[in-house]
């Protein structure tokens, strides 16, 4: 490497002000301090970190290529300090576990519980990825185990399957559509669509419930936060698409009613672990009593009643 830890921290603080003096503030050093090391990061890459633009001083494109990328190692630099804090502890290994925004989640705190019991030496760190980032950033090491529905599992990838869960459109308790037991595409042409994405991905609800009949939403409008998409049609702004799991909690209060899509579709959810990931390693152990933990509560109640 040719830049040092030092040089990172201050294109950190260079992408979030606009004078030496203020970095300088920053770093509780000198304004000539920080022109130095600026200088000597230029000095040894060859290239310009920053330039002028109305008077203020920004990262040059090559700057904002590096910051970006600081930002990264400072995130990894953080959770390693963390994770040698907790083996002071007594954890010997981590394991980080990667789901999506709107991935079911509901029954993680109950796995992690079960497993901090039987393997108290190992930490499972839950992480929230984008579905487009989920399988990369598992190749990439920042993960080590991804939930991750049928639809994104790589050809060639191996997968644990682990449950299936139901897609079912939600609306308001007076909406018009409230109390039928199912629903199709057309029924959904004069009413908005409150979706957390318009992405057509395979297996969702474009893909298999709206494309076969070349039926769309009157309007689609994207929220990309589950809570909010929940207020939203319980308010009768719309209709919206979720997997039950997300939505349990409101349909058991009453906030919401709910109908079957056609005959019923569901999503299957797998954990895949990186290619290269060793047999027997405690990731490969972590997946091995994952899969027996779900299958023993699919055997013992339903996944809706996961807490």
């Amino acid at each position: 490497m040719k830049l040092s830890l030092d040089h990172l921290v201050m294109l950190q603080c260079l992408s979030e002000v606009d004078s030496i003096t203020a970095v300088a503030e920053r770093l509780w050093v000198t304004p000539s301090a920080v022109s130095h090391r600026l200088r000597e990061a230029e000095r040894r890459l060859g290239v310009k970190l920053t330039e002028r633009a109305g008077g203020k001083l920004r990262l040059s494109p090559a700057g904002v290529r590096l910051e970006r990328a600081a930002r990264d190692i400072a995130t990894i630099l953080n959770e390693a300090e963390a994770d040698a804090g907790s083996m002071a502890g007594g954890v010997c290994a981590f394991v980080r576990l990667g789901v999506t925004s709107y991935g079911p989640f509901r029954w993680i705190p109950k796995f992690i519980k079960h497993y901090a019991e039987l393997r108290p030496d190992i930490e499972i760190t839950l992480v929230s990825v984008h579905r487009d980032e989920i399988y990369s950033s598992l190749v990439q090491g920042k993960l080590d185990v991804s939930i991750i529905d049928d639809g994104m599992v790589p050809s060639g990838v191996a997968k644990c399957p682990l449950f299936r869960d139901e897609l079912i459109a939600i609306m308001a308790t007076d909406h018009p559509l409230a109390g039928r037991h199912n629903v199709h595409a057309e029924d959904f042409k004069t009413y908005n669509l409150v979706t957390y994405s318009t992405e057509r991905s395979k297996g969702w609800e474009y893909d298999r419930f709206f494309a076969p009949g070349g039926v769309l939403p009157r309007r689609m409008i994207t929220v990309e936060v589950i809570e909010a998409i929940v207020e939203l049609v319980r308010s009768g702004y719309g209709l919206s698409i979720l997997q039950r799991d997300l939505v349990t909690p409101s349909l058991e209060r009453g906030e919401l009613a709910w109908a079957a899509l056609d005959d019923g579709l569901d999503i299957a959810w797998n954990a895949i672990v990186r290619p290269a990931e060793p047999e027997g390693s405690e990731v490969q152990k972590m997946v091995t009593e994952l899969t027996d933990w779900m299958t023993a509560q699919s055997h013992s109640e339903s996944f809706r009643d996961f807490s």
